[in-house]
């Protein structure tokens, strides 16, 4: 199976109040914590689609959130985290490279 992750939702926050952070919403067909040919199965929604919060910085992802089945319920737990997100979908694209999420070059 071939891992597809795109951002859906994107916004802004501020760390400790002043160093600019993303955080990005991503719509995938894998949870970034399963291993394939553990006994435990992903969490993935009817459509085997999945949605994690990204928390990134200049580009690059520092944090992944624990898988949600719906866009309202990432959003709502970025939304928990980081209080002050401004929502301004700045990045709305495909990653590459399954789990290690990398932009475009």
């Amino acid at each position: 199976m071939e891992l597809q992750a795109q951002i859906v939702k994107s916004g802004t926050w501020f760390y400790d109040g002043k160093v600019p952070h993303e955080v990005w919403i991503v719509r995938q067909n894998f949870d970034y914590y399963h291993d394939p040919g553990y006994q435990d199965e992903p969490c993935l929604s009817d459509d085997n689609r999945i949605f994690q919060v990204l928390y990134a910085h200049e580009g690059h992802v520092i944090s992944v959130s624990v898988a949600h089945k719906s866009l309202d319920d990432a959003i709502s737990c970025a939304e928990e985290k980081c209080s002050t997100v401004t929502w301004d979908d700045h990045r709305l694209q495909h990653l590459f490279h399954g789990r290690y999420y990398k932009l475009e070059p």
